[in-house]
């Protein structure tokens, strides 16, 4: 019973080791042994190269850590060959992988950028078109203005000329009418004055014939 409660508390203290592992990684070195206990009497399990990445399970006094492998597999190396950053040359590829990333990211940066340009250009281009668009119907349309202005301007001349004609017409007429009658005043004024004339003329005619017919007749 005894032996059972002492598994029992080793497989939860086991448990809580693995529930709060830290990661750590080899350090700059070529390589590094991971054997089966705290000290360099136990076998070698596994060469580790710089770089890998470990699990820490826990610590001991002679200065070796307890590690878990990517692949599972556990041991004890040297804690003075650990380090919490990853080795130069990992960082240095993880960084150039960044560089390289940043340098794609910039080249579409400019791209964008020059397409933004150029699609400023083209808005800028359009704007100025629609500026001078609008100057024109601006022109136009104070052209229609003077046009209607001029329009009724004239209209309103037209018609007052029209009423005036009319006016002149209608004096014509009248004075037509005049003429007509001062014409058939005149004609009957002439046709009075030759038969006065013709009265005037037989009145002294008349008795020269009769004196020149009595003579005649007296001398048979």
């Amino acid at each position: 019973m005894r032996g059972f409660g002492a598994v029992l508390i080793a497989m939860t203290l086991l448990y809580a080791v693995t529930a709060s592992a830290a990661t750590q990684y080899v350090s700059d070195q070529l390589s590094i042994n991971m054997r089966s206990g705290p000290g360099t009497k136990y076998r070698i399990e596994k060469l580790l190269d710089a770089g890998d990445k470990l699990d820490t399970l826990g610590s001991s006094s002679g200065g070796w850590t307890h590690v878990r492998t990517s692949s599972g597999q556990t041991g004890y190396v040297l804690t003075r060959f650990l380090s919490d950053q990853p080795a130069a040359r990992e960082q240095l590829a993880s960084l150039k992988q960044q560089v390289s990333k940043l340098k794609s990211d910039n080249a579409d940066l400019k791209k964008e950028l020059s397409q933004a340009l150029h699609g400023s250009d083209k808005l800028g281009e359009l704007k100025r078109n629609l500026v001078a668009q609008n100057k024109k119907l601006k022109s136009k349309l104070q052209n229609i203005r003077e046009t209607s202005a001029d329009a009724i301007r004239i209209g309103k001349e037209n018609e007052k000329y029209r009423k005036q004609l009319m006016s002149l017409r209608a004096d014509v007429d009248r004075l037509k009418h005049q003429n007509q009658a001062l014409q058939s005043r005149r004609d009957g004024m002439k046709i009075g004055a030759l038969i006065l004339f013709g009265g005037v003329l037989l009145g002294l005619l008349l008795p020269l014939f009769r004196r020149r017919r009595k003579g005649n007749w007296d001398s048979l």
